[in-house]
């Protein structure tokens, strides 16, 4: 027999403002109770039998439950004749209990995967299977600790003692119990409550307790603002979303550099320092329909420069900090090898070449299959090359942030989808400004045929490099592929550059590879320069290109189109961006801050082109077929 208990014996003090004299139990999700959804899921997962514990209003949960057809299921309203505490009120009807029982507290909205939690609870033999998550107020909510087997090691009753970081996983109520485990409390009529006194007891004397770290949706309606909150979700089609049978979006978040301060190989908590912006940008996401999940290399553990204790410090440091300001990660998952040896201290048995040290796609892999993500609506967001060859290698969308590395490290000759500034700035960016920008992009694809040429120009830090992208996903959307051509490839090394924007390029060999592009009959593989903004100069490499026949060729730079007449014989668009100056010289300003230069060198920089590109570049824009003002 499958059973479920459902405690519904408080008195709701914290809600009493707003639902009076009404059990939480039956407080409006919707247009209908909560004691209806929890009992119309536990009819959807075939349970036979339902005891409805209760205390407090008592008398209102057995008319609701007299008036209604009992949902196919054998439902008893029991009632306790004084509060036991939410163990206790269990304990109480000792022997009406399943071998094996549910227990959902009542105040609670969900929709969770019963069989599945079943499964884990019975496969792992355990004498207790508790849900937790990670939640977006860790600091005032019973925390938890688990093994890499997902065994409970510890319990953490709020409150939490000062200077202490735990990791964010929450008990989320509700709960799969073995009978048997409970014996030694049968008969004691005491108060008792399950995470404080009965789970932390059976842990010590050595019961088997899981921990079932889910992403679906649970959360509790115990307060105003959290039943408002509830409500959102469900009228907006969030807590069905959240059902792992449905494909989830996700953004995908480097740690190092992304979400923190780079420290280059951070090995301990106290050097953790959260960048401006990402406790907003996580919000964002926890409110959006997307998961939030970090992929991180961490070969500190491997060299042996910081324990797994260590790096579980800082992990809880950091999940206790976006905490405290409302929001929270999905889950983090961390590669801790290094196929090179030779470091003091090292770990011998980490020192492996494995599938999941980024850019190989094994930790994502994983968070696909644990999350049912949907690669194709995904986002990878970092700032190394490492980042965005793992998305690449992953198929799903890259955006390169201009914070930590930058894509200097330039271990990669790679090119992201976008490049944005900060976090906060990318996730705006995915949940908004992807759209708005393909909008803007579709505006032109009646005018775009296979083959044709798209010569995108503007000055410096307008947009050209995301809007490139945006037009070149727009088209492969309607069946026509399209590749991307920098200009500023044929940047010459800086000791080699002539006065005037256009002496600073190799123009000649531009001119040649898109006459050829011009000419082409079939394929043609091109041999691309790979420059480098931080050394400012060319490396002896060159990365092949192969552009079909049929391929739509977009020019990119800010020199763009003076390199109209190059082409010929093929049909061309040509654009020219425009942004308003101060917020262009304010992206300017970081970006040439990023590379090392201080404010008077940067001063002198803008000068400069202002006298030397400014006007030049400006003034090509009429040669352009439109122009787009950002």
């Amino acid at each position: 027999m499958k059973q479920a208990l459902i405690l519904s014996g408080g008195q709701g003090t914290r809600a009493k403002n707003r639902i009076g004299n009404t059990p939480k139990s039956l407080i409006k999700i919707g247009d209908k109770p909560l004691l209806w959804h929890q009992l119309n899921l536990l009819e959807k997962y075939k349970y036979d039998e339902v005891l409805l514990l209760t205390h407090h209003f008592s008398d209102q949960i057995f008319k609701y439950i007299n008036k209604k057809n009992n949902w196919n299921l054998n439902i008893k309203v029991i009632k306790e004749e004084a509060p036991k505490g939410t163990g206790g009120s269990v304990l109480n009807c000792f022997a009406s209990l399943s071998n094996n029982f549910l227990v959902i507290y009542g105040d609670t909205m969900l929709d969770v995967n019963l069989e599945k939690l079943e499964r884990f609870h019975k496969d792992n033999n355990a004498d207790a299977s508790i849900f937790i998550h990670p939640n977006d107020h860790p600091n005032d909510s019973d925390l938890i600790e688990i093994d890499e087997n997902n065994s409970i090691t510890a319990f953490h009753s709020y409150p939490h003692e000062d200077g202490i970081f735990y990791s964010n996983l929450v008990n989320a109520a509700l709960y799969y119990i073995r009978k048997s485990s409970l014996i030694e409390y049968e008969g004691r009529n005491k108060k008792f409550d399950f995470i404080r006194d009965i789970f932390p007891k059976l842990l010590k004397s050595g019961h088997v307790i899981k921990g079932y770290n889910s992403p679906e949706y649970i959360k509790d309606c115990g307060t105003p603002y959290r039943i408002d909150k509830v409500n959102r979700d469900y009228i907006s089609g969030y807590i069905n979303e959240c059902r792992l049978d449905r494909k989830q979006p996700c953004i995908f978040i480097d740690r190092d550099g992304t979400i923190n301060k780079e420290m280059d190989h951070l090995k301990s908590h106290e050097d953790f320092v959260l960048l401006p912006g990402v406790t907003e940008a996580i919000k964002k996401i926890n409110s959006s329909k997307y998961r939030s999940i970090v992929v991180t290399n961490q070969p500190v553990i491997a060299r042996g420069d910081c324990s797994l204790d260590d790096l579980n410090k800082i992990h809880n440091k950091m999940e206790m900090i976006l905490g405290s300001h409302g929001s929270y990660l999905d889950r983090i998952y961390f590669c801790p090898h290094h196929p090179d040896s030779g470091f003091t201290g090292e770990v011998t048995g980490l020192k492996i070449n494995c599938d999941c040290r980024k850019p190989k796609t094994g930790m994502i892999d994983n968070a696909i299959m644990d999350f049912n993500i949907n690669r194709s609506q995904s986002w990878f967001v970092g700032d190394s090359t490492s980042d965005i060859m793992t998305a690449k290698n992953a198929g799903i969308r890259s955006i390169l942030l201009e914070t930590g590395y930058a894509g200097h490290d330039e271990k990669y000759h790679v090119q992201p989808d976008y490049t944005i500034s900060d976090l906060n700035s990318a996730v705006d960016f995915i949940l908004n400004g992807h759209d708005q920008l393909k909008n803007l992009c579709d505006l032109y694809l009646h005018q775009i045929s296979p083959g044709d040429f798209v010569f995108v120009g503007g000055l410096s830090k307008v947009g050209k490099t995301n809007f490139s992208a945006s037009l070149r996903e727009c088209l492969i959307e309607k069946g026509i592929n399209a590749v991307i051509l920098s200009i500023d490839s044929w940047l010459l090394n800086e000791n080699e550059r002539g006065v005037g924007v256009l002496n600073r390029y190799e123009v000649s060999e531009v001119e040649r590879h898109l006459k050829r592009l011009d000419n082409r009959e079939d394929n043609i593989i091109l041999n691309i320069p790979k420059y480098s903004r931080i050394k400012r100069n060319r490396s002896d490499k060159t990365k092949k290109f192969k552009i079909k026949k049929l391929d739509v060729v977009i020019v990119e730079g800010t020199i763009s189109m003076f390199f109209l007449e190059s082409i010929l014989e093929s049909n061309k668009l040509s654009i020219f961006l425009n942004l308003d100056e101060k917020i262009r010289y304010k992206r300017l300003v970081n970006d040439y801050k990023k590379r090392g230069y201080d404010e008077d060198q940067i001063k002198k920089i803008y000068n400069d082109r202002e006298s030397d590109e400014h006007k030049i570049i400006t003034a090509s824009s009429s040669r352009a077929d439109k122009n787009l003002i950002f």
